[in-house]
């Protein structure tokens, strides 16, 4: 980092905490004004012309990013009793541009009635009309050839796509063969075509964009000539500072301090305080700078600032496993070749060229209701709604309110469920076999009953300290046996079917639904899709940022990430409505 480039920290007017797509989006906006200087914080690094990032759709190179701590927080859950006191692995990429990396650079949206829920939550204008609106915004799109969208039943809807920066997107220019076998399978399920990814019906079928900038074929961001990045490089402690108060007794953030190469900074604020540094780290930060349960905060030596007990909590999560099904021919195109490291050689050298099977990447999304779906749906879904309403009342403060809305998209056969189709081996815990090529159903559920909370470790106060979800979080609900079956028989069904020469996992020796519970709790995870540890909601409903996304009890500190979202939504969201707000346009 250039000296110079720390001696001017003092001058920043708004500093931002977390370099991920949040925080680079917004800033983006933001630096439009020439009377604004933006000073981005980023713990990781910057990892230009990185082939473990920008090769994108490969699992190896993906991967290979996971567990490695230049690339990856490391996080773990604490052990799940629903899951054999499991601790899970729980993804957080640690780097500029945050986890399109890890999410393989796709870029869907979801359904309308999931953004409806967070006006329903006391959140005006937080709605469908005012997301799509921001989301056509935020994107630059690359339609394909009207040829090339017949043949490969490419349906979009240019009204409800953009051409502005600051996220490129297009269509994968390699595919697998089989995507339309996948789609007409679908169909014979009953998840119509989707006549756009964005028209908000989550019960269809769609090929799904990704984001990635089509002249170079990388993931991609935009970004203003006039923001200033830092990336430490080295997993930097970071909070809010701040000691005196408003009128209103509400804390006034003066800057944030980070350490570099061990000495300490502070980046000064002279409007505001963006933080912006993923859902399980803006929680941890918010804590360390004394903003949560005082109880908490006293265990650990922190000195409590503002009481909002509800920092951290309301955790949820969308949860997957993976079925891997071994094709009957070689026809098709599969990452899985590249297992073999003269083909990886081979590979990545025609990635150079903008050729090859690096340029492969999965398009193929299913949702749907297991009410719409599954032969039995809709009394499974009318039994799971009686249990949860025989339940006795939750005692955290909005949660009740959350269940309600929960309950009405159950009832209305909003899609929860999701089948998203892979060409490559992604699965366990049978290996693949050499020489074979598979196909890949990931089963995601994005509507979970389940909460957890975070908080900061007892007895430590390190900032590097890993986080620990509390036990909840990957509750099994007994709907799921008939969820997974329906994948089975999704592959079963021509004309997906007649590619398939047999399950490689779950396998044959799973059948019963004992079995196949079992299996589940042992083989599900995170898709590090979290939110909620933040979330927007009335203070005394369990709120920690009210519909400005500024924190309850300061002056300036707005949060700008998905721990917000106060109940989930089916598809990671923009953020182009926040740098609106913040800029007082709305």
């Amino acid at each position: 980092m250039a000296a110079n480039l720390l001696t001017s920290v003092h001058d920043v007017l708004m500093p931002t905490i977390g370099g991920g797509t949040a925080g680079l989006v917004v800033d983006t906006r933001l630096s439009q004004d020439s009377t604004v200087s933006v000073l981005i914080l980023e713990a990781g690094r910057a990892n230009l012309n990185d082939n473990s990032i920008n090769a994108r759709s490969d699992v190896r190179y993906v991967w290979k990013t996971f567990f490695r701590l230049d690339y990856d927080w490391r996080f773990m859950t604490v052990p799940q009793k629903h899951n054999h006191d499991t601790a899970f692995y729980w993804p957080r990429e640690l780097r500029r541009e945050g986890p399109w990396g890890l999410i393989f650079y796709v870029f869907t949206q979801p359904p309308a009635s999931d953004i409806d829920a967070i006006e329903k939550l006391g959140n005006p204008g937080w709605n469908w009309d005012t997301y799509l609106r921001y989301s056509r915004k935020s994107e630059r799109f690359a339609p394909p050839s009207a040829q090339e969208a017949a043949a490969e039943r490419l349906h979009f809807d240019p009204a409800h796509h953009g051409t502005d920066v600051p996220i490129s997107t297009c269509y994968s220019p390699l595919r697998s063969g089989w995507d339309s076998l996948y789609q007409d399978t679908l169909g014979k399920l009953g998840l119509p075509p989707a006549r756009d990814a964005t028209q908000g019906d989550g019960n269809a079928a769609w090929m799904a964009t990704c984001s990635v900038n089509p002249e170079i074929l990388r993931g991609a961001l935009d970004l203003d000539r006039d923001l200033t990045l830092v990336c430490a490089g080295s997993r930097t402690p970071q909070c809010f500072s701040g000691v005196l108060k408003n009128a209103s007794g509400d804390l006034i953030g003066s800057g944030v301090e980070f350490v570099h190469e061990g000495k300490t900074y502070t980046g000064c604020a002279k409007r505001e305080v963006i933080l912006s540094a993923g859902a399980i780290k803006t929680p941890q930060i918010l804590e360390f700078s004394g903003i949560g349960n005082p109880e908490i905060l006293a265990k650990v030596g922190v000195t409590p600032r503002v009481d909002l007990p509800n920092v951290g909590e309301n955790v949820q999560e969308h949860i997957f496993t993976a079925l891997a099904f071994a094709q009957r021919s070689r026809n098709y195109n599969t990452q899985d070749p590249i297992a073999d490291e003269a083909v990886l050689k081979e590979q990545l050298r025609l990635y150079t060229e903008h050729k090859g099977l690096f340029l492969l990447s999965f398009l193929g999304i299913g949702t749907g209701s297991l009410a719409r779906l599954s032969p039995d749906g809709a009394a499974l879904t009318a039994s799971h709604a009686a249990r949860i309403h025989a339940t006795p009342a939750e005692t955290r403060p909005g949660i009740a309110e959350q269940y309600a809305l929960q309950l009405d998209k159950l009832s209305a056969g909003t899609a929860s469920l999701e089948m998203v189709s892979m060409s490559m081996y992604l699965s366990r815990p049978n290996l693949p076999e050499p020489g074979k090529k598979f196909i890949t159903i990931v089963s995601i559920l994005n509507h979970s009953w389940s909460c957890g909370a975070i908080a900061i470790h007892a007895g430590s106060a390190d900032p590097l300290a890993g986080r620990g979800c509390t036990d909840g979080l990957r509750q099994i609900c007994k709907t799921w046996p008939s969820w997974w079956s329906l994948v089975r028989r999704l592959c079963k069904t021509s004309p997906l079917g007649d590619i398939i020469a047999r399950e490689h996992n779950l396998g044959p020796e799973v059948q019963t639904d004992e079995e196949l519970i079992a299996w589940i709790k042992q083989y599900t995870n995170s898709i590090a899709h979290t939110s909620g540890m933040c979330s927007m909601l009335l203070r005394d409903k369990g709120g920690v940022v009210n519909r400005r996304l500024k924190a309850y009890g300061t002056h300036n500190l707005r949060v700008v990430d998905l721990s917000i979202l106060p109940l989930h939504i089916g598809a990671p969201t923009q953020t182009e409505q926040a740098a609106d707000i913040i800029k007082g346009i709305i």
